[in-house]
């Protein structure tokens, strides 16, 4: 069941920013923080995402067209905010709905199943170690 456009627009307005002081610090609301594949601006979106043992996983009510997914999968790497820290995420990737339940919590599963949710999306956590070398700069200073 695809939510209604509209409903997009509302929240993006309105719920989104209500939510955003609440999600990144109370699970399962989480925040990702994606660039504008168009714009090129920065943006912080509140979800719903689970971890797994790889990342996490987030369900799509909305389609699998959503402008934070999108962004996500072009860029193919972000960060999602869960409990006051960032993680960073790589090889985001829409999965079939039948995929993506069966990471989702069994508790959730059935409720999830009776939505007939379109798809989901599933992010890869970027190993620490792996990240390091990447991002930083040397810490001596060059000579000339």
């Amino acid at each position: 069941m695809h939510m209604p456009r509209v409903m997009r627009r509302v929240n993006r307005a309105l719920t989104n920013p209500l939510m955003r002081p609440l999600a990144g610090r109370m699970p399962p609301l989480a925040i990702v923080h994606h660039v504008g594949r168009k714009s090129g601006r920065r943006y912080r979106t509140p979800v719903l995402a689970f971890p797994t043992s790889q990342g996490f996983v987030t369900p799509l009510p909305y389609g699998t067209d959503t402008d934070w997914c999108l962004n996500w999968v072009e860029a193919g790497e972000g960060f999602v905010e869960t409990r006051g820290e960032r993680t960073a995420v790589t090889n985001p990737r829409i999965v079939s709905a039948h995929e993506g339940l069966r990471l989702m919590p069994a508790i959730l599963r059935p409720g999830l199943r009776l939505l007939g949710l379109p798809g989901f999306l599933v992010a890869d956590r970027v190993d620490s170690r792996a990240q390091a070398p990447r991002g930083r700069r040397s810490s001596r200073k060059r000579r000339r």
